[in-house]
């Protein structure tokens, strides 16, 4: 199994070699989603925290990034990660008071936290105000690779992404965190400290939240708080994380190409598309509340079982 998603990986990464220049960007855009909605499920799908308010540190990430690389001689390709750290530093300010709070106060307070940030940025012209900002270090870029350089960027921080939190899960931290999740009493009684862990797991999806932002309106090249702020970013977390599999490592990556697969396909009928998405979000949740995920977990489980009868059968 490692051997095919190294191989999987292997061959994305060589698509700015075959693929023109619209589809690299669609690439980038749905590697972007990706990473978004796995930052989003590890704090909402393994540690139970629900946030509204994802799109903020996705912004942050971004304007971070274009205002690193206009005041400070930081190329943009090296600020991706230093947007993360700033997105982090963020997360860490507004920590203390929305890790006090659960269920949906979290998620309200996150959301006001978003507006509050979004406000602050429109209002200070440092950051443009309402008129946004350019990429001034565009001019350092070489106009021939951006297109496959942003994929780079955005495939390894999908990749990147999925291994972290698989590696979290599968370790101590993940065991906590679900313990958290399901019996907060139970886990405190055994000696696992709450807030240290989900300071953890909110500085990291901050980061990566912040990191997916910078990649995103790097590859625009200019940056406006309408676009950075847009609610639409976590309407789509939302969806594509629900529809894929809450609380499963696979489920951003199935829904993310159920969602691109369906806007594609339907982007003759804006309409249209948004009856059939939410119908779709609507099915998923009635029939198959483990998202695409779990239908392709029972479908390989049912394989597994039909399969290791008939090895035992053989065996003399």
């Amino acid at each position: 199994m490692r051997v095919f998603w190294l191989m999987l990986v292997a061959l994305l990464a060589s698509a700015p070699f075959w693929l023109d220049r619209g589809l690299l960007i669609l690439g980038v855009e749905v590697l972007v989603i990706v990473s978004l909605a796995q930052a989003w499920n590890l704090l909402a799908g393994y540690g139970g925290l629900l946030s509204l308010g994802h799109h903020a540190l996705f912004g942050v990430g971004g304007y971070a990034l274009f205002v690193m690389t206009r005041d400070l001689p930081i190329h943009p390709y090296l600020a991706v990660p230093l947007a993360g750290l700033v997105t982090a530093a963020v997360a860490l300010l507004l920590a203390p008071i929305l890790l006090r709070l659960r269920e949906v106060y979290f998620a309200v307070g996150m959301w006001v936290a978003a507006e509050i940030i979004r406000i602050l940025v429109m209002r200070t012209e440092w950051m443009g105000s309402n008129n946004g900002l350019p990429l001034y270090a565009a001019r350092t870029l070489d106009r021939d690779w951006i297109g496959s350089a942003t994929f780079w960027l955005a495939l390894a921080l999908a990749v990147g992404t999925i291994t972290l939190t698989g590696y979290l899960m599968a370790g101590r931290l993940g065991l906590r965190l679900r313990a958290l999740r399901d019996d907060e009493m139970a886990a405190r009684s055994i000696g696992i400290a709450p807030a240290r862990v989900r300071m953890t797991v909110f500085l990291i999806s901050a980061a990566v939240a912040g990191m997916a932002g910078s990649i995103s309106f790097l590859s625009a090249m200019f940056i406006t708080p309408l676009a950075a702020f847009d609610v639409t970013w976590m309407v789509t977390v939302v969806f594509v994380t629900v529809i894929g599999g809450i609380g499963r490592l696979s489920g951003p990556v199935f829904g993310a190409i159920l969602y691109f697969a369906l806007r594609e396909m339907l982007a003759f009928s804006p309409g249209w598309y948004l009856v059939i998405m939410g119908a779709t979000a609507i099915a998923v949740m009635l029939f198959a509340p483990g998202g695409i995920a779990g239908l392709v977990d029972r479908l390989l489980a049912a394989m597994r079982s039909r399969v290791a009868p008939g090895r035992k059968d053989a065996t003399p």
